[in-house]
């Protein structure tokens, strides 16, 4: 097993394990370079690097995915516009025939898996209509 190490000029270098916590010299610039011991990984350190669980009530998700936003009104009352009507989800999609993900419905190319999906009679309206 060997350790991989930075020196202070960037040369990246494998060190054997039995170096662990000495110094050495680059091979390349011939700077002192100090070989980090190893870390042992348990469950603990995972779980102290990655902290304790967040409760389902706490996530803070986009408003657009939040179910408590959801069918609530913005701006004035009067209005009755929601934030999700105009927003990107709400518009025309279709779905790729190739990789079956989800596109734009004005997407003649699956963006994902380049597959041309239109057809000819669309493409001919396309081109003498101007859009």
């Amino acid at each position: 097993m060997s350790i991989l190490v930075k020196c202070p000029n960037g040369h990246e270098l494998k060190v054997k394990d039995k170096y662990a916590g000495q110094t050495g010299l680059c091979p390349r610039c011939n700077v002192r370079v100090l070989v980090p011991m190893p870390v042992a990984v348990t469950e603990d350190s995972v779980m102290d690097f990655v902290g304790p669980p967040v409760a389902e009530d706490q996530v803070d998700l986009p408003v657009h995915q939040d179910p408590r936003h959801l069918g609530q009104s913005y701006g004035s009352s009067s209005s009755g516009s929601s934030l999700l009507g105009s927003s990107i989800l709400a518009r025309p999609r279709k779905t790729c025939p190739k990789c079956r993900k989800e596109v734009a419905a004005t997407y003649d190319l699956c963006p994902y898996c380049h597959t041309y999906f239109s057809d000819v009679t669309e493409v001919q309206r396309r081109r003498t209509s101007g859009s």
